[in-house]
């Protein structure tokens, strides 16, 4: 599995390391990445990007939704088994009850 991977921003391309991922947002054909503070969109589905992560520290979430399960910092649970993740960094991240399981690891 790759440690880092090349993104582009700007017209300027810049090495992302895995590890530095806080979460990953499916956009249509694009994929919103959030590394350290900084947002980065690349041509990629979120299925296939998540094919290249360790399973063992990147969950599907929600359906559009992927995170580092080591940057949560709190699960908030909500109606219906939904939760809301806080990261790290501050922001939060939906998590549907379908994929809330992925958490336990």
């Amino acid at each position: 599995r790759p440690e880092r991977f090349l993104v582009r921003k700007l017209r300027k391309e810049f090495l992302v390391a895995a590890v530095d991922i806080e979460w990953l947002q499916a956009q249509g054909n694009y994929l919103g990445l959030r590394v350290n503070g900084h947002d980065y969109l690349l041509r990629s589905t979120l299925a296939d990007f998540l094919g290249q992560l360790d399973p063992a520290r990147f969950a599907r979430v929600h359906r559009s939704w992927a995170v580092n399960l080591d940057r949560i910092a709190e699960i908030e649970p909500l109606e219906a088994g939904d939760a809301r993740l806080k990261m790290k960094d501050g922001s939060t991240v939906p998590c549907s009850r379908r994929y809330r399981d992925a958490l336990g690891r």
